[in-house]
């Protein structure tokens, strides 16, 4: 697989449902036959992955919002969002 890079485009899929479990007061990834505990960075950006969109934009999203360097927040979201990928739990548009 390729790195990801400003230019990737990813999407969590439909089956990739985010829910916010009342009892925990905590937001879940439900994927096949896993529930994961994303924390509420990631659950931020998962939120934001609902449509494709390129890591570049989302990344300059964040930066923006947190008054951060966007290539700082963009290798955060590479870091973040690698191994998701590598599992399937998010998908490749442009690939």
């Amino acid at each position: 697989m390729s790195a990801l890079s400003a230019e990737t485009v990813l999407v969590r899929p439909k089956w990739a449902r985010l829910k916010h479990c009342d009892v925990r007061d905590a937001w879940l990834l439900l994927v096949p036959e896993r529930v994961l505990f994303p924390c509420a960075t990631t659950t931020d950006i998962l939120q934001r992955l609902e449509t494709p969109k390129a890591l570049g934009a989302l990344s300059a999203d964040l930066a923006e919002e947190y008054d951060a360097p966007a290539d700082v927040i963009l290798q955060d979201v590479v870091d973040l969002l690698g191994d998701l990928v590598e599992k399937g739990y998010v998908r490749r548009v442009d690939a």
